[in-house]
Order: C-alpha cells, then structure tokens, then sequence
C-alpha cells in the first residue's frame, strides 16, 4: 500500500473514531448542514428578497465549499502538531501528514454530497455540460488546499499563535466570502470581494453546478494561486523543513 493511500486509510479511521458509537456517525456534520441550510434560507432569502428556487441552491454549494475550506484552514496549523510523536519518531515524509489532513476534510465532502444531490433534484436545478466544469473546479481547489494547509502547517508548528490567529479570522472569512451571496450579485463598490481568494474557489464549483460556466479570470486566479503558492511552501519546506522535529 502507498503512503498515499495509507494517509487515505487512516483519515477514513480519524473519521470513524471520531462517530465511535455514534447511531448516524460522520453523518452529524451533514446534519447540521441541513439545519444551518434551513435557518439561513429563510432568514437570507427573505432579507435580500431572494427566489428560493435559485437561493437554496446556490446557498447550499456555497455552505458545502466553505465547509471544506475552513476546515482545511483551522486544521492546517495543527497539522503536525497533532502528530507530533509520529514527527518526531518516525521517518515519515512531511507531506504524508498534511495528505491525511485534506483527505478527511474530503470524505466530509463527500458525506455533504447527500444534502447537494437532494437539494438539486427538489429544485429541478438542470444537469447540463457546464455541470462537469465543476470537477476541475474541485480538483484546482483540492491543490490550492494542500498548499495552503501544509504551509499552515509548518509555519503554525513554529509558530503557535499561527493557530489562534485562523481561528480568530475564519468567521470574518465567511461573511466576506460569497458563502451567502453570489459575488456577480453585488453593486460594483462592494467588487473588493473579489480580492478574497477564496471566492474564487467558491465560484469555481458552485458556478458550474447551478449551470453556468466560471469566468475565465476564475480559472487563472486559482492556477496562478496554485503556482505561487506552491512554490512558496516548497520553498519554506526546503528551507525550513528540517527543523520541524524539534519545533513541535
């Protein structure tokens, strides 16, 4: 077995321990989706005057992705902390343990499919050719979440406050985020959304699946995102990388 399936194998028995004994297991987080879907519909919907039709759906992919996105960020900077006895101990790439991180924020993902798939049939949401741009969508979000959360990673094992600061961050992160809203919905004095990279990853996959292709400036930002920010975190691993035994 690779060392990527291995981190696969063991962020699918993180999320079984995590439900031990529990009746509906790792379906409580989707649950909890469909409450806060709910909630926010009809108090949303009605303040800005919204069609549920369009609302719902469009709130459920945005709550989904954010999903992922905040847990990749508020895990990332104990990611080797966590393990720190596995760090220190073991010869195990560094790169293993941020895989194991993301891949458990992906079988959530996964979980959370249930309330999309229901969620587009109750509305006749359409399944068109657009629809399948949501999976490079996906995929380009997926890299540019490993980045980010390996390089959370380390530099929150050297730096603990790293921690408390994401932590601090992710709720304005939300409400600055079209998680609610659709960014094209905005006037054009409130367009400063678009300098939160993630409402591009948003956009990348809830665009496509409510049948519309993504802006192509969407597809760059998240390629050239990916680009620099990989080559950053490569760059600190390279130089860095080899202090973080003692650092946790």
């Amino acid at each position: 077995m690779s060392l990527v399936q291995n981190a696969i194998y063991l962020a699918w028995a993180d999320t079984k321990a995590r439900y031990k004994k529990s009746v509906i297991g790792p379906f409580w987080p989707t649950l909890t989706n469909v409450f806060g879907i709910l909630g926010l519909g009809l108090v949303w919907g009605n303040l800005l005057k919204q069609d549920m039709q369009t609302f719902i759906p469009q709130l459920t992919v945005g709550l989904i992705v954010w999903q992922l996105i905040a847990g990749a960020l508020t895990d990332g900077p104990q990611t080797f902390v966590r393990h720190a006895g596995m760090v220190r101990n073991v010869s195990m790439p560094s790169w293993f343990f941020s895989v194991r991180a993301l891949a458990k924020h992906l079988i959530n993902l996964l979980h959370n499919l249930v309330i999309l798939v229901g969620v587009m049939l109750y509305y006749k949401v359409p399944l068109t050719e657009n629809t399948w741009l949501a999976l490079p969508g996906l995929f380009l979000v997926t890299l540019n979440l490993y980045w980010l959360l390996h390089g959370l990673g380390l530099v929150g094992a050297r730096f603990r406050d790293i921690e408390l600061l994401i932590t601090s961050l992710v709720p304005l992160l939300f409400f600055i985020s079209p998680v609610i809203y659709r960014g094209d919905q905005l006037p054009a004095a409130l367009n400063v959304v678009w300098l939160n990279p993630f409402s591009y990853m948003i956009e990348a996959i809830r665009t496509p699946l409510l049948g519309a292709a993504p802006d192509t400036s969407t597809w760059f930002v998240l390629v050239g995102m990916l680009m620099f920010g990989t080559g950053l975190t490569w760059l600190y691993q390279r130089t860095q990388g080899k202090n973080l035994a003692f650092w946790v």
